[in-house]
């Protein structure tokens, strides 16, 4: 919901007044992102020291204080450092969430469950941008407090990741654990021996060293995660979705701003939705290789419709609607969802917390940057120019997962980390 804050909000005229100039709605709205750099590799760090389950509940109390700060802000600093707390909490959920769920799923159930993250992300966007039709930037930011505080009951209900109590040796509380996540339904001494196994090879080498890296079994993995999070970032995706009100403009949508945000907001949901039931059938490689070529298409499609219109004073009012539309939906199939399952499986336990960290700050400075200078990059190249260079890193994207990225679909972790031993 955070993520979705900033649209509606910035459509209340009495926050645009409080703000005051218009760099600083743009730093309003960019922030988080800044917060979020930093969350990630505190979460790595907390992961490893206090568990996986326990970072997610702690990342509520920055969310909490963010929304707070925001509620009562009296000025464009107090909002600023409430929209860093907000960051700085997402930054540590974007890693902690997939790595829970990725280490408490059945195999069969794993990718399901994982990109369920992404969809309820999705979710909270679509849910934040409706309820800015009819709420103001005030009690939006209430309504938005309020879930984020339920997320700490609903924590309290369930165990904590069997793999991290392995780590530490607590072989009590992690078949306590696998049994209530098999819902006492399955011997699990057989998952918990080869969990075991993997977890003494990895502990047997002393404590984690960032030398270690050099390891193909632990470099290897590392590159691949740092690979999807760089290109998730520059396939431009936010880019698309900040600068929706202008592309619905061109289609007739100029009198009601808040409609390109709503139908956006559908799409991602209905996609990632088809993401979950396609994920743990069709496999993550061939998700992200469909999603890489329609998402190249369309957003060179989207630039085509910019040329047309500037350099042949030439429009086709459907082509940027269209554009906008496949390229959301066909990202949520699988740039949106499939990397941070895919970051979470295949890193090792022993350095998980460290790279997971790592690639998640990556994700969010790309973040920053790419929203924050695409005027820029508009300037230089021509609004066409940038569509078309966002387009590029599509296409790279798909050579990126033919050549380097594994399929992981229906593999445990431990079989699946020793594809690069």
């Amino acid at each position: 919901m955070a993520a979705g804050y900033s649209s509606p909000a910035l459509e209340d005229s009495e926050l645009t007044r409080l703000l005051g100039a218009n760099d600083r709605k743009t730093w309003f709205a960019s922030l988080m992102a800044i917060g979020a750099i930093f969350g990630g590799p505190c979460a790595g760090f907390l992961v490893e020291v206090v568990g996986r389950k326990l970072t997610l509940m702690i990342c509520t109390l920055p969310m909490g204080a963010g929304w707070f700060l925001i509620v009562v802000g009296v000025n464009f600093a107090v909002l600023y450092v409430g929209r860093i707390l907000c960051g700085f909490a997402m930054g540590m959920a974007a890693l902690a969430a997939p790595l829970y769920v990725a280490e408490t799923a059945s195999n069969a159930r794993r990718g399901v469950l994982g990109a369920g993250f992404q969809l309820s992300v999705s979710a909270g966007i679509l849910a934040v941008y409706a309820m800015g039709i009819p709420l103001g930037w005030t009690w939006l930011a209430v309504a938005c407090m309020s879930v984020s505080s339920l997320n700490v009951l609903l924590l309290l209900v369930v165990p904590e990741s069997p793999r991290w109590y392995a780590a530490k040796k607590r072989r009590l509380e992690a078949m306590e654990s696998l049994v209530w996540l098999a819902d006492g339904r399955a011997d699990v001494r057989e998952e918990y021996a080869e969990m075991e196994r993997n977890v003494r090879s990895q502990s047997s080498k002393g404590g984690f060293s960032v030398s270690e890296l050099t390891s193909p079994a632990n470099y290897r993995p590392a590159l691949i995660s740092f690979g999807m999070m760089f290109f998730q970032q520059m396939s431009g995706i936010n880019v698309v979705i900040f600068y929706s009100n202008h592309i619905f403009a061109t289609a007739g949508y100029a009198d009601d701003p808040k409609t390109p945000t709503i139908i956006i907001g559908s799409v991602l949901v209905a996609a990632t939705a088809v993401s979950c039931v396609l994920i743990d059938r069709a496999g993550r490689r061939i998700l992200l290789l469909v999603s890489g070529v329609a998402t190249t298409v369309s957003i060179t499609a989207l630039g085509v419709h910019y040329y047309l219109a500037l350099e042949r004073g030439y429009s086709l009012g459907w082509l940027p609607l269209t554009s906008v539309l496949v390229y959301v939906a066909f990202f949520s199939l699988g740039w949106g969802p499939v990397p941070w399952i895919v970051m979470s499986e295949i890193v090792p336990t022993r350095i998980r917390g460290f790279v997971n960290g790592m690639a998640t700050c990556l994700a969010w400075i790309l973040l920053f940057f790419v929203t924050k200078e695409f005027d820029s990059l508009s300037r230089a190249l021509g609004e066409y120019g940038a569509f078309w260079f966002f387009g590029g890193f599509c296409l790279l994207s798909c050579v990126f997962v033919g050549l380097l990225v594994p399929e992981t679909k229906g593999r445990t972790l431990e079989e699946i980390q020793g594809h690069f031993a």
